[in-house]
């Protein structure tokens, strides 16, 4: 081919990714590499490959997936026939575009709006792809491992709140006291990402949520928690090496829980254990969550998302899990998707009150053809002695 000759390429397409892998789960996927500066992905016809600085170069020849091609900037640009001097995202993937002939490129619908519009000036036409990689609903047997060490770090985690809050003493007014403190939201907070960052993982925005704090879902909690207070705790550490999740719920009590606490407890124990027991590949997502929900509305706790606040089982019954926290399948009432082997889901029934609290349970399953695997093994234990 002559020099500067463009090849054709009427009727392909390319992809491409732009973004930071420890923020992009769909780069993550594709490269296997973390890295916390941006970098580029791009697959054409009969290649794929990732484009990266002299500083993560040495590291991507190391770490990338196998099939991919690692060039440093400097490569890319000689090869593409970009101008002495420029190494910008956008002169490098218009300089693959020229290369390859190929002008429609597929992006995340999160490509970078200021990098799309500079893209497209230069005559690249991106199409915006809302499913990316659609594989990554489906887990490999790899990808499992990876979750249940998340799933580990979480119920190590869980482990030291619960120790933390056995220790706690109750003070004269009705707070927990521990180490001749108080002990906060906050407190146990630090204790659980300590333990898990430890053990080689990151627990972000831990949940725990005490009394009245608990009735708001995604409430991390604050100040004193009380005894005969439910404590909602949901963990969701992410694995360093690979950036997979694990997550996990429970709820605790130290002391004496109010009669509708226990009641709501062992309703979301009830609805967790027939949720878990309607999950199989085939199955719709809504079949699932309404076999939670009618459990709950059988033991009298009725849902009424109207309310002001909201009351009752006010969310789906769980979410994919994998590079993200929440990812495809969504578990609930709102969608057709039906379990396909190799799905990884959380089962997380919950019931929330504004004058009490809230109470939440959650595991993680494997959906499998004839049921599921449950990769949690933490127990349970409502009142803490």
């Amino acid at each position: 081919m002559a020099a500067g000759k463009k090849r054709s390429s009427v009727g392909k397409t390319g992809r491409v990714i732009y973004a930071a892998s420890e923020s992009c789960a769909d780069l993550l996927f594709a490269t296997g590499l973390l890295a916390p500066d941006a970098f580029f992905w791009f697959e054409i016809p009969g290649q794929a490959g990732v484009v990266l600085s002299p500083l993560e170069v040495g590291r991507g020849q190391k770490q990338v997936k196998s099939d991919l091609r690692v060039m440093s900037l400097d490569q890319a640009r000689s090869e593409w026939r970009v101008p002495d001097g420029k190494t910008t995202p956008e002169a490098l993937i218009s300089g693959l575009a020229r290369h390859t002939g190929i002008d429609v490129w597929e992006v995340p619908v999160d490509f970078p709006l200021a990098l799309a519009r500079s893209l497209q000036r230069a005559g690249v036409r991106l199409r915006p792809v809302r499913d990316f990689f659609p594989a990554r609903a489906r887990k490999t047997a790899q990808e499992v491992e990876h979750i249940r060490e998340g799933v580990r770090l979480a119920e190590a985690g869980l482990s030291r709140a619960i120790e933390v809050v056995g220790q706690a003493k109750v003070t004269a007014d009705g707070k927990l006291c521990w180490r001749e403190d108080l002990l906060t939201a906050e407190i146990l907070r630090g204790e659980i990402a300590a333990e898990v960052a430890r053990l080689g993982g990151m627990a972000a925005r831990t949940i725990a949520a005490s009394g009245p704090q608990g009735a708001d879902p995604h409430q991390v909690g604050s100040g004193p928690i009380r005894a005969g207070d439910p404590i909602v705790l949901d963990i969701f550490p992410r694995v360093d090496t690979t950036g997979y999740f694990g997550d996990l719920t429970r709820t605790v009590v130290k002391g004496t829980p109010s009669e509708i606490a226990l009641r709501a407890y062992r309703a979301v124990r009830e609805a967790q254990q027939r949720a878990i027991d309607t999950v199989k590949a085939g199955v719709k997502v809504a079949a699932v969550h309404g076999a939670a929900k009618a459990a709950l509305d059988a033991a009298g706790f009725q849902t009424d998302t109207t309310a002001s606040p909201p009351h009752g089982f006010i969310h789906g019954t769980g979410h994919g899990l994998g590079l993200e926290i929440h990812e495809a399948p969504r578990v609930g009432d709102r969608t057709e998707a039906v379990l396909e082997e190799g799905h990884v889901i959380t089962i997380e029934p919950g019931l929330y009150y504004s004058d009490w609290g809230g109470v939440r349970l959650e595991d993680v399953v494997v959906v499998r053809h004839g049921g599921c695997d449950n990769l949690t093994s933490a127990g349970f234990q409502f009142q803490v002695d």
